[in-house]
């Protein structure tokens, strides 16, 4: 449909064209009414759109309708000249400078293309480029046609108006191809009809410029055909959609072509203005004329451009600098951050460098997060890390390494004990937040590098002397030693192989006997487990339960001693013994340690296992414990508290929580007094009392004790044959 549209207007400019050449008189009034007639066609087409739209798109095509309309009355006033009479050079003149009114609201036209957003600079340099562009065609069409042809006259009628009319039209072209070479690729776009219509204007008003030069007494005829199909062309961009511009605001040129365009037409210029001057060897005043213009043209472009590319590099100059800081910086306090530290800490231990650290952690900051807010926190961490700076020297670096954390690097001879106690005054003293005072209190670990060491071993010291301050009470410094670093090495290492012996199964479970003073019979067994280390041999689970602990092991572990217990205890007298096996925190609060009980029992009667769960887990939240502790006292499996008298326990739990056992602590042995008053309370709560580490008989009856373990873990063979007796004298 488009291009039968297309090819139909074709045709009818060529017949157009032809026609006024054919005629022998009136050609002119036939042109002038033809394009007049098409030229109101046009502006209906646009009137008709601006009434369907607005915004944007009804401003574009209104500006649209105003420079047909002045097209439409250039065309009337060449008309009217006609009919009046007047002479050639008047009529062009005034066909010229009405045209050039509507070729000004076509530059503002495409100023305001809707989507497209010019800045100052991007409008100047596109009308200068269009400028140079235009010029130079308009030259080398000159220097082509008319340049070496001394016949050519210069001042023939009209010639003048029509060179100037045929200039800026190219002039227009050349600033709205950028523009419709930026456009989208979805089709035909009424920027690329407008932009075809104006360059069919541009080659009408050379050829009638060209028809003048050479003495012709009617060079518009010559123009007839291209002028129509330009504003046919002109009109059909009314019916087409707007294109979407792949560059978004602020425009630019959007290829490299485009931008090279000016400079291209340029060098063709000079080179075919050079084989002129050889040919005819003489100055020819248009061609200088045009030259000199286009000159200026392109100079005040290259300045512009030239301030602008000083503009960008220092943009780019400022994005970078910002980006450093932004990424060596923290963005809360501006200190320094992680990377920059460790980077600085890395150039101080270069070439046998002795820096010191400083890792200093917030005392209770997280209490001041969760009941003030974040911001408040923030706010704190703000303040101490000024106060941090007014505590070290000029050459030192403070660092937030995350979170409350900082961190200082002190490269040179400063005494970094002076600068630890310099930071808790410094620090120290209440700070105001939202109307409410908080003190602070912040722990320092201080370590010193030695010689050839890494600096992540400097960190890992550091950490570790401030683990040490926190853990014996806060708000102090402590300094690293290489005692304190064997021993963390030596922690990491058991974690490790702890690891290693879960997969190889290096447990072993012994059972140490439980018995009854009074009767000196067996009752039951207390599980024992055990990790037989390659090189370090027995260890027992107060040996390695922290280790476990922290690699979350220790559950895993349990849950082994247990079902190895529950398989011994099945080879027992069914019934007349009973098994206790002692259980971590983490395996209780476990919800599925009641399904994990009842697979290991598997026909042991639950009444003969007993778990013994460590006081601490009592001291914490019971929202987590209590559940599986009643669902394995529903189960019938007993329970029993491990360790009493260690640490603090609410004894209003030992009534709430389905207890049948307290087992004492190994330490309340030595006080006798302590230990009746201990079994007292057992008995008032109900609760069967088992005393440990006692290993004499009559100090066992001294203090009245019901239940004891008594003797060294035995193998699970040697314990079977002990059952068989049940007589405590016997266990070695």
């Amino acid at each position: 449909m488009r291009r039968g549209w297309l090819s139909g207007a074709v045709v009818c400019s060529v017949a157009f064209q032809v026609a006024l050449v054919m005629l022998p008189a009136g050609a002119v009034h036939v042109e002038s009414v033809g394009l007049l007639c098409v030229t109101v066609w046009a502006m209906l087409h646009f009137l008709r759109r601006a009434r369907e739209l607005t915004g944007a798109q009804r401003r574009w095509r209104l500006l649209s309708v105003v420079a047909l309309a002045l097209w439409a009355l250039a065309l009337s006033g060449n008309e009217i000249g006609l009919l009046l009479g007047t002479t050639l050079e008047v009529r062009m003149f005034v066909l010229a400078v009405l045209a050039q009114g509507a070729l000004a609201c076509a530059v503002v036209t495409l100023l305001v293309v809707p989507g497209l957003r010019l800045t100052r600079a991007s409008t100047t340099r596109m009308l200068l480029d269009g400028v140079a562009v235009g010029l130079s065609l308009a030259s080398l069409a000159w220097v082509a046609l008319f340049g070496v042809d001394p016949r050519v006259d210069v001042d023939a009628p009209g010639a003048l108006a029509l060179i100037t009319l045929s200039g800026s039209l190219l002039v227009l072209l050349s600033a709205a191809l950028p523009l419709f070479l930026g456009g989208s690729r979805n089709g035909p776009s009424s920027l690329g009809s407008f932009a075809a219509g104006i360059a069919m204007m541009a080659v009408g008003a050379v050829a009638a410029g060209f028809a003048a030069l050479a003495g012709s007494p009617t060079p518009e005829v010559a123009a007839g055909g291209a002028l129509l199909l330009g504003t046919a062309l002109l009109g059909r961009a009314a019916l087409l959609p707007l294109p979407t511009f792949v560059r978004r605001p602020p425009w630019d040129y959007p290829s490299t072509l485009s931008q090279a365009l000016p400079y291209l037409v340029l060098l063709a210029l000079a080179l075919v203005a050079g084989v002129h001057q050889l040919l005819v060897r003489q100055i020819n005043l248009v061609l200088v004329g045009m030259l000199f213009v286009l000159a200026v043209s392109v100079l005040t472009r290259q300045f512009l451009s030239l301030r602008r590319n000083a503009r960008l590099a220092a943009e780019l100059t400022r994005q970078r600098a910002q980006l450093a800081y932004q990424a060596f910086r923290d963005p809360l306090t501006g200190l320094a951050n992680r990377a920059l530290f460790a980077e600085r800490l890395a150039s101080a231990s270069a070439d046998g460098g002795t820096p010191s650290v400083l890792l200093m952690d917030l005392d209770a900051f997280k209490a001041v997060n969760d009941t003030r807010g974040h911001a408040a926190g923030d706010q704190l961490l703000v303040t101490v890390a000024r106060r941090m700076r007014t505590a070290v020297g000029n050459g030192d670096t403070v660092a937030r390494m995350g979170g409350d954390e900082f961190a200082v690097l002190l490269p040179g001879s400063s005494d970094a004990e002076v600068v630890a106690q310099r930071i808790l005054e410094r620090v120290a003293g209440p700070v105001t937040l939202d109307e409410a005072t908080v003190g602070v209190r912040v722990s320092v670990g201080v370590a010193t590098a030695r010689r050839g060491a890494s600096p992540d071993a400097v960190l890992r010291d550091a950490d570790l002397a401030l683990y040490r301050a926190k853990s014996e009470g806060k708000n102090r410094y402590r300094v690293a030693d290489r005692e304190l670093a064997d021993r963390a090495l030596e922690k990491f290492r058991l974690q490790e192989e702890l690891r290693e012996a879960v997969d190889r199964d290096e447990f072993e479970v012994g059972y140490r006997p439980l018995v009854e003073p009074a009767s000196e019979r067996v009752v039951g067994a207390e599980a024992v487990v055990r990790w037989r280390h390659p090189t370090r041999g027995l260890l027992g689970r107060a040996d390695f339960a922290d280790a476990a602990v922290a690699v979350g092991l220790l559950s895993t572990v349990d849950r082994r001693t247990l079902s190895m217990a529950c398989a011994d205890a099945r080879t027992w007298r069914a019934g007349r013994l009973t098994v206790t096996v002692p259980v971590g925190a983490a395996c209780v609060a476990d919800p599925a340690v009641v399904g994990a009980v009842l697979t290991c029992l598997d026909g042991l009667s639950p009444n003969a296992l007993e778990l013994a769960v460590p006081e601490a887990a009592l001291a914490a939240d019971l929202t987590a414990v209590e559940p599986p502790l009643r669902g394995l006292a529903d189960l019938g499996v007993g329970l029993g508290i491990a360790d009493f008298g260690a640490g603090p326990t609410e004894l209003r739990r030992l009534r709430s929580l389905p207890f049948r056992t307290l087992t004492l602590h190994p330490s309340l042995a030595g006080d006798p007094a302590l230990t009746r008053a201990v079994l007292d309370l057992a008995r008032s709560l109900g609760l069967r009392a088992v005393v440990t580490g006692v290993e004499s008989w009559a100090r066992l009856r001294d203090c009245g004790a019901p239940l004891a373990t008594y003797g060294p873990p035995l193998p699970a063979a040697e314990f079977a044959l002990l059952t068989r007796t049940s007589r405590a004298d016997s266990v070695a």
